[in-house]
């Protein structure tokens, strides 16, 4: 069986930035890396939610992307 070690943990979140010339939704995400590894959902949904209240496009996703070592 696989040893698996937690490394790091990443949030993206993306925003909704309207409608382009295609007519097609246009979004940008933007990554915070270093995270605890044992940071609780919530806890990183709470930053998530935090931050996305100080900023003017709407908060459409977010994603928690964690790096593991395989051993």
């Amino acid at each position: 069986m696989a040893n698996v070690e937690k490394v790091a943990s990443n949030l993206q979140l993306t925003y909704s930035m309207g409608i382009g010339n295609d007519g097609k939704e246009v979004f940008k995400r933007k990554t915070f890396k270093n995270f605890r590894p044992g940071a609780l959902d919530a806890d990183i949904l709470a930053v998530a939610n935090g931050l996305a209240s100080v900023q003017e496009p709407e908060l459409s996703e977010v994603r928690r992307i964690d790096e593991s070592l395989l051993g």
